[in-house]
This record gives C-alpha cells, structure tokens and sequence, in this order.
C-alpha cells in the first residue's frame, strides 16, 4: 500500500516529464513556446477523476516535471517556475470547471459531457494559461501576442485531441472498456480495426492527394459496430501513426506549405476535429444505447410486475380503449386477447358510467399526478364488484397525451367490511334499532333543512326501569329492553322510525303524520307493553312505560326532542305510564 502512494504519483510524473519533453523538443521553434502541448491532458485527467483532497500528490510530481522541461530545454530557468505555475494553473482549473458541471467519470455520457469539456478544457483553462504566458514572456522582452496565440492554440489542441482518449483510458473506464469490447463479435471487432489501420497507414503513407477525411468514415463505423472502446482505440491509432509520419515528413500534411513546425500543428488541428466530429456521435450512441438499457429494464421490471401481479394493469389509449391488460384480468373472468381492443367502458356498471367518464377527463388533464376513483365493475359472469383504480397519464417526448396507465384492484371485500361497520355504527347492539345517530340521519334524509313540517316526534322512557335491574338483575333489564324493541316495532307503521338513544329511553319519528295520529300510535304502543309480560326464567316481568310527543317544527329537530322530552317529564310527575302532548 505505501509502495503504491509513491507508485502512482511518480509514473504520472514520468508521463508528464517525457510529454512536456517531446513537445519542447520536436515543437519549439524560434526560441519560443511549444507548438504542441500535450502534458496538460495527463494532468487534467488526473486530476478529474481523483479526489480533491489527493491532488497535491499528482501535482508536485508534475510541478517537478515542469520545472526540469522548461528550465533545461525551453524558456530556461529564469522562466521554469512562472511556466510551472501556469502549467499548473491550467490543469487544475481544466479539471475544477470539468468537475462542476458534469461527472468526468462516464465519458462520452452524452452531448452535454462533450460541451463541458470542450468549454472547460479547449477554452476556458487554454485561453486563461495563454494569457498567463503572454505576461510572463512580456515581463522577459519576448513577443506577448505570438506567445498567447502559440500557447493557447498548442494547448487547447492538445487537451481536446488527449483529454477525451485519457478520460477514457483511465482505469475504471477501462475496465468498461474492455467489457464492452469483449461483448462485440470479435471477428467484426478485429477486422473493423485491421481495416482501419490499413486505411489510415495507405492515406499517411502518400502526400500526392488530400484524403485526411477518408479515416472519418471508418472510425464512424468503428462507433456504430464496437462503441466508445473502438473509438478510443481508433483516435489513439490515428494519432499514433499520422503523428509519426507527419513528424517523419510523410503523409497528405505536407501538402500544406508551411513550416515544420505549423505543420505538425496542422495536424494537432486535424486530429481535435477529427476527435470533435466523432465524440458527439459516440456521446449520442452511448447515450441512446444506455436509455435503450434502461427501457428493455424498465420494461421487463413493468412486464414481471404486470405478470405476478394480482391488481389489474391496463394501458387505454386516449379514448379509453384498452393496448394492454395483464394476465390477472382472467380474475374477473376474461382472457387478455378478449379485452384488447374493447372500451374500458364496457367493463364498468352503468350506473358509474358517468362518473368513470368524468374521472376519465380528469386523467388526462391531470399530468405528472394520479387519479384515484372508486366504481363497480362488471365481470365475465355478470357478478358486481367494487373497484378501485389508480390512474395516470402517459405523455409523448413532446409532452402530449400519449394514453393513460391504470392500475386497477378489487376492493369489494373491503367495501363489505365498511358497510357492515357503518351499520353497526349505526345500530343498537342491543335491540338491533337505530341508534341516536342512525335516528338523526333518517329524519334529516327525510325532512331535509330547518322547517320542513307535518312530521311528530316521541321521546319514550321504561318506567322504574332501575328497580327491574335491581330487583331482577341486569340480564333480566336487557330481556326488556329487547322486548320493548319487538313490541314497537310490532306497532308503528311502515316508514316510522323507532331507535334507543339511552339507557332505557327511545325515540320515534312519524313523517307525514299529525299529532293526533301520532298520539294513537305511541298510546297503543304504551297498552301493548304495559300488557306483555317479559320472562327471565322462573321470573315474570312487566312494565310501563311514559312518553312525550311533539310536532317537528320549524325549529328543527333537536328543539322537537327537547319539548317532547318536557312533556315526557310531566308524564312522568303525573304518575306515569301515560303520554303527555308538547306545550
């Protein structure tokens, strides 16, 4: 491991030092900056995909290396440390403006990745750098203006034609590399290359005609068939074998008449376009092939769900018309190939038409959300059942409605449950009538709003109902409560409403009916019970009962209950078991 910390460092400073040295040596002319740079790529690159907290550690080898370049074969060493430092200066701002925009470490992600760079690295740093050494050479009487243009163009085309092939040579990249080299057919991978090689080596080989472009359509092909690793190794071919012969004085770049030296950068620029040209091509390939990956993921992801799932998975078009339905619509009764193509309508009850409609409208307006509704469905057999569907649109790479995706579960089990607890919410355990609150909710169905009239209530109450539970026990108490139940009901009329709303205390409810008839009613209801006799085993029980009656005026309900329930009162203090009207 200490090996290793020492390791690195010092082969990324041997890289830079032999870099810097070729270029100082084969590019320098006229006592001037070097033509070519590439030493800055390795560093930027470095430092691109390492942490920031270890690149003092790839710094320092590459300062050192900067400083011998510069002090024993270019400007001197009056000049080493200020072009040290600019070297520096570049690299790392390449790498602080690569690092904040993107992730260096997915080269060639997409369009976006190669904007970055290209701003960062062929811009930004170049053109800052340059305009460092301009001052610096300026402060030594040498030309500001042709080292600017020498320094910045070196630079720039030197980082965009190595900085891409370096960020994608990198060990971790590597490693992808190879894998996705390894998954091509060999054979087409080999001779794609062979073939590469022999064009490029016949266009280099020859300075009569101008075929610089006849390597861009292979290396094209080369992007399409290998991918990202196939252009890595096509670029470093092509910079290998036409670096060399151009440096050798071969090839179709001495058609240019220039010097040597703008000769080679001639080439530096051809091989940046030519970098340029391709890397975008590669960038969408690359970024096309992972949201394919991604797509047949999500897609197998969507079909294994849809498969095992036991909710019901439908895709509609925009009218409603079912594209895809999962394998669990057999639960309601229908094979998939019998609901493709039909209406999702024809599924659902008539009665809820309208509201799936209304609900269905909603879907399509309502994107990036989901639509929750509630209906019953009809299945293959005519049985009815409770649904629920949770619904949301689909749009199209231009943000139109596309279709909607439903996720659809039986939920009638659950709707079987809320009715039996709503029911027994609204009944008494004991007697089995309404409760208060199921008394209150079947007047106001009934006589809707504060001042519907023509309709009487009654408050009705056991009289000495204590003493049976003391004299005769509380099963015994219950026995009555449960009688006077069965009589009442016995009595009152179809549509009048009879609950218990305390102890030993109901109420009654006559809709349409005057209070004389009403009177009748409770008067009957009070013989009745005061002649049953109620047995508790070898007991005989029987009891009375009191009661008050009133209209159901303007007032409203509770008003209605609380006057009868004064007139219960006086029934009660006039001795009982008798009816007392409302005052």
């Amino acid at each position: 491991m200490t090996l290793h910390r020492f390791l690195a460092p010092a082969m990324l400073g041997s890289c830079y030092f032999a870099a810097a040295r070729l270029a100082v040596g084969l590019t320098r002319f006229d006592g001037g900056v070097a033509f070519l740079w590439l030493a800055t790529s390795i560093l930027a690159t470095d430092l691109m995909v390492r942490p920031r907290s270890q690149w003092l550690t790839s710094i320092i080898p590459c300062a050192v290396a900067s400083t011998l370049v510069t002090g024993w074969w270019g400007l001197g060493w009056a000049m080493a440390l200020p072009f040290t430092a600019i070297n520096m200066t570049e690299a790392v701002l390449a790498a602080w403006l690569f690092r904040k925009f993107t992730d260096p470490r997915r080269p060639l992600g997409s369009l976006d990745w190669l904007i970055h760079l290209v701003a960062s690295v062929g811009l930004a740093a170049p053109l800052v750098a340059g305009l460092l050494a301009a001052g610096a050479v300026w402060w030594i009487g040498m030309p500001p203006v042709t080292t600017f243009v020498n320094f910045a163009t070196g630079h720039a085309l030197g980082n965009l034609a190595f900085t891409p092939i370096a960020l994608l040579l990198t060990r971790r990249n590597r490693q992808s590399l190879v894998k996705e080299i390894r998954r091509r057919d060999l054979v087409e991978t080999v001779a794609l290359l062979m073939l590469f090689i022999t064009i490029i080596g016949w266009v280099f080989g020859q300075q009569r005609l101008p075929l610089l472009f006849l390597p861009t359509l292979p290396m094209i092909l080369i992007a399409f068939r290998i991918g990202r690793g196939g252009v890595a190794l096509s670029i470093a071919m092509l910079a290998l074998i036409g670096g060399l012969a151009t440096a050798s004085s071969l090839g179709p770049i001495q058609l240019v008449v220039a010097s040597y030296g703008q000769q080679m950068q001639f080439f530096q620029f051809y091989l940046a376009a030519t970098v340029l040209t391709l890397l975008p091509i590669t960038a969408n390939l690359e970024n096309r092939s992972r949201l394919h990956r991604k797509l047949r993921e999500s897609e197998e992801g969507y079909r294994l769900i849809a498969d095992y799932s036991s909710d019901l998975i439908f895709s509609l078009r925009i009218d409603g018309t079912i594209r895809y339905v999962s394998p669990s619509c057999r639960q309601i009764g229908f094979e998939p190939n019998q609901l493709i193509g039909r209406n999702c309508s024809s599924l659902i009850a008539p009665e809820y038409l309208a509201e799936a409609a209304a609900s269905h409208l909603l879907s399509l307006k309502m994107a990036g959300a989901t639509n929750r509704f509630e209906y019953i469905a009809v299945t293959a057999t005519g049985e009815r059942r409770w649904h629920e569907t949770h619904a949301r649109l689909i749009v199209d790479e231009d943000g139109n409605p596309d279709g909607i995706l439903s996720i659809v579960r039986d939920i009638h089990a659950q709707k079987q449950v809320e009715q039996k607890l709503t029911e027994a919410a609204m009944v008494d355990s004991l007697t089995g009538l309404d409760n208060r609150i199921a008394y209150r909710a079947a007047i106001e169905r009934r006589q809707p709003g504060v001042g519907a009239v023509g309709s009487c209530v009654a408050v009705l109450d056991i009289d000495h109902f204590k003493l049976v539970n003391d004299q005769y026990g509380h099963d015994a108490g219950d026995i009555v409560l449960r009688g006077f139940a069965e009589v009442a009901q016995r009595i009152v009329r179809d549509g009048d409403v009879v609950a218990r709303i305390g102890g030993e205390e109901f109420a009654l409810y006559f809709p349409d009916t005057a209070l004389p008839q009403a009177l009748a009613v409770c008067d009957r209801l009070r013989s009745e019970l005061g002649a049953t006799i109620f047995r508790d085993g070898t007991s005989a029980i029987t009891v009375t009962v009191s009661g008050g009656v009133a209209e159901l005026g303007p007032e409203g309900l509770d008003r209605a209950l609380k006057i009868a329930d004064m007139a219960l009162y006086r029934a009660k203090q006039a001795g009982r078991n008798q009816l007392a009207l409302a005052a």
